[in-house]
């Protein structure tokens, strides 16, 4: 008995060993804690997860203001300015999600590397300095703080920038900071209202000599959706940050309540649209109505010969629904099961709120009002050439009828001749 205990004991302590968790990751670094004034030098961006990250940098530039991590690390060249401090930030967006797929927000990483000069120069003679009616150049702060979440990294008067990631039901923080010196003043302090996304705070000290120190807090306020709606089996998320959505020309911005929550409509006449993200993080603009709170179709932008089109994803009866690419553009169009693909059948939503059908012509690239199926120009070819026929075989029997009588009235004149 004891040794079946002793065998049992040693798997479980086996598995227990060999066993492993893994965890999601996001993470940004420096090869190098110090570079020369506009020297060039990389930082690494990425981990255990899969999405696009923005980046952005003071003092200095980006070899791209954006990358796409897929479980491992993307390295980004960074240019430096003059002279100072580079800091570089790195942002995910909305989407970013683990190696299983689930939704991550890590928040923002940044990394700051020191500029330095490898000039000398030959020491000089001590001065003493004249104090008399001298103005004081303390610029620094003696306290930093916010009343949502905690400053990273802990504040030091000689560290000039820190991050901060906020919850999305965040929309304001309280900043309090005390001078170093009484006879400076300071700008930036108080009620900061935020946007979804990153925010850059400043905090400006003014010596009593003029000299300036900035303070820089960068909150990132999570972008996840506070608001999902259903659509074909689907769950679309109302996207909050806006920065990145396509122009809507002549729509004006309204907000609008479900719930506790609030959304961002995009209202036209009777249409009311949302921009959505799908769960393929694919995002687009969908119909929503107020009654119901539901949305009603995905809406797709097109522009053609300067005219932008609001095409649907609704099918039209006894036709094919397909999806094509017109000018760069993927919409839905319904085509015709008779195998003809250069023409199909787009489904625009007016100003109305009414859905109209248009006629896609592939060969032209034109689009044009289509009322009614039979006025297809194929249909209509195939009705000319019957009517052609139709016409052709009355006008041959009204010749042959026409030939027919004269040839019996002259032949009834001849008989009447020789009688």
């Amino acid at each position: 008995m004891k040794k079946i205990k002793l065998i049992i004991f040693s798997v479980l302590a086996i598995i227990f060993c060999c066993s492993t968790v893994d965890a999601a990751s996001f993470s940004m670094s420096s090869k190098v804690s110090s570079v020369k004034p506009n020297g060039t030098f990389t930082v690494s961006v990425g981990g255990d997860c899969i999405g696009r990250v923005n980046l952005s940098v003071s003092n200095g530039t980006l070899s791209t203001s954006s990358v796409w991590v897929e479980q491992g690390y993307v390295n980004v060249t960074v240019t430096a300015g003059g002279s100072g401090k580079v800091v570089v930030t790195a942002t995910p967006v909305t989407g970013f999600s683990d190696s299983d797929a689930n939704i991550y927000n890590p928040g923002a990483r940044s990394v700051s590397v020191n500029i330095t000069s490898n000039n000398t120069t030959l020491p000089t003679k001590p001065t003493i300095p004249d104090t008399s009616n001298k103005k004081s150049n303390d610029n620094n702060l003696s306290s930093l703080s916010v009343d949502e979440g905690e400053l990273s990294p802990a504040f030091d008067k000689s560290k000039t920038e820190y991050n901060l990631n906020l919850p999305a039901s965040i929309n304001k923080i309280v900043i309090k900071g005390t001078l170093s010196d009484s006879k400076a003043k300071v700008n930036g302090l108080g009620e900061i209202n935020l946007k979804v996304g990153e925010n850059v705070i400043d905090i400006t000290v003014t010596a009593e000599n003029g000299s300036k120190k900035v303070y820089t807090i960068k909150a990132y306020v999570d972008e996840t959706p506070q608001v999902y709606l259903n659509y074909k089996n689907e769950k679309i998320g109302v996207i909050r940050n806006n920065s990145d959505m396509p122009t809507l020309e002549g729509f004006s911005n309204s907000e609008y309540k479900i719930d506790d929550n609030t959304i961002n409509l995009f209202i036209k006449d009777a249409l009311n649209l949302i921009y959505g993200i799908n769960e393929k993080n694919e995002r687009g603009f969908y119909l929503f109505n107020k009654d119901s709170k539901k949305i009603e179709y995905k809406i797709s932008l097109l522009k053609v010969d300067d005219k932008v089109y609001l095409i649907t994803d609704v099918d039209n009866d006894n036709l094919t629904l397909d999806k094509i690419t017109i000018n760069d553009q993927e919409v839905v169009c319904s085509k015709f099961k008779n195998g003809n693909d250069n023409y199909c059948i787009l489904k625009v939503l007016k100003e109305d709120g009414s859905l109209k059908n248009y006629l896609y012509e592939k060969t032209e690239g034109t689009i044009q009002l289509y009322n009614d199926f039979k006025t297809c120009p194929e249909i209509k070819k195939e009705n000319k050439n019957i009517l052609v026929y139709v016409l052709g075989g009355m006008l041959f029997l009204t010749i042959s009828i026409i030939v027919f009588l004269l040839y019996k009235i002259k032949k009834g004149v001849f008989n009447e001749k020789t009688n």
